[in-house]
């Protein structure tokens, strides 16, 4: 299903999860009423936001004269919340609207339970939670088909990620942060970052696809004298060193190649650049 990224972000930076879970994912209002849980002597009120099919999305808000569970405290309300509803998942959020912790508890017979956590803060970067949630996304046209075994599994498929690819989300994050200090042109916020995570997207598919040597059998009937050269310039980067490279964007774009991103010394990165000649040869054809 097609997800509006920005009503999504705009839902999230309001921490409005019902309108982002139901207006935005598809999915349905719930009416519960609130479970309270004991924790030491603390009581934690848990608000159904949404359910689909039998799984049920929770927030827990921190009271106002106390800060964000700790991790310990959170692991204890999501025990007593799996006694009520097996299939969850919680957003804790603080009062004064500045952190999401997005968990969800894998559960697998004869292995330890595995909480997964996805933090959330509005002022950073959005993309590794609005990716997990894009996962999550359910039409109208699935309705007749689902079931609890179908929604849990891709909750499970997008909360359920290992240490490397939190490693990888870390290294985007960074990368991401700084490609933003190079964007010129675009005055707003979410424009920009929107931008900056396409272009490291966009990066990052051309890397692949040419790991497989797809690129230098690609033949275009049309626009070849713009083509040929931009695909022989981005084929030419992965195996050039860096330190001869300028950082260059798709044509038309508005980020500056006055200097290159740092690349990783043992595998090439997203960000990897292309030689300075290259690029003045590829980008001289008029677009």
């Amino acid at each position: 299903m097609p997800v509006d990224t920005e009503q999504l972000r705009s839902r999230l930076r309001e921490f409005d999860f019902t309108g982002a879970m139901v207006e935005v994912l598809g999915w349905n209002f719930h009416n519960a009423n609130p479970l309270l849980v004991d924790i030491d002597g603390q009581d934690y009120v848990l608000n159904a936001v949404a359910e689909k099919s039998g799984q049920v999305v929770y927030s827990c808000q921190s009271k106002e004269d106390n800060q964000m569970p700790p991790y310990p405290v959170r692991q204890k309300i999501e025990r007593q919340v799996a006694k009520t509803t097996f299939e969850h998942l919680i957003i804790f959020h603080d009062v004064n609207r500045t952190t999401q912790y997005w968990q969800w508890v894998r559960r697998k017979a004869g292995k330890t339970a595995a909480w997964r956590e996805q933090v959330y803060r509005p002022n950073q970067t959005e993309e590794p939670l609005i990716q997990k949630l894009q996962q999550i996304a359910f039409d109208l046209e699935e309705e007749d088909g689902l079931n609890i075994s179908i929604v849990t599994g891709r909750v499970e498929g997008a909360f359920d990620v290992d240490r490397v690819t939190k490693r990888f989300y870390d290294r985007f994050k960074s990368e991401h942060d700084a490609l933003l200090s190079f964007i010129e042109g675009i005055d707003s916020v979410v424009d920009r970052e929107w931008y900056a995570s396409l272009m490291l997207n966009r990066l990052m598919f051309v890397y692949f696809i040419q790991k497989k040597g797809f690129l230098v059998l690609i033949v275009l009937h049309f626009n070849i004298g713009i083509l040929i050269p931009c695909f022989f310039a981005i084929d030419c980067a992965f195996s050039y060193p860096a330190s001869a490279c300028l950082t260059i964007p798709i044509p038309g774009s508005v980020v500056r190649t006055c200097t290159s991103l740092a690349s990783l010394s043992s595998v090439p990165s997203a960000t990897t650049t292309i030689p300075a000649w290259i690029a003045r040869f590829a980008w001289s054809v008029p677009c």
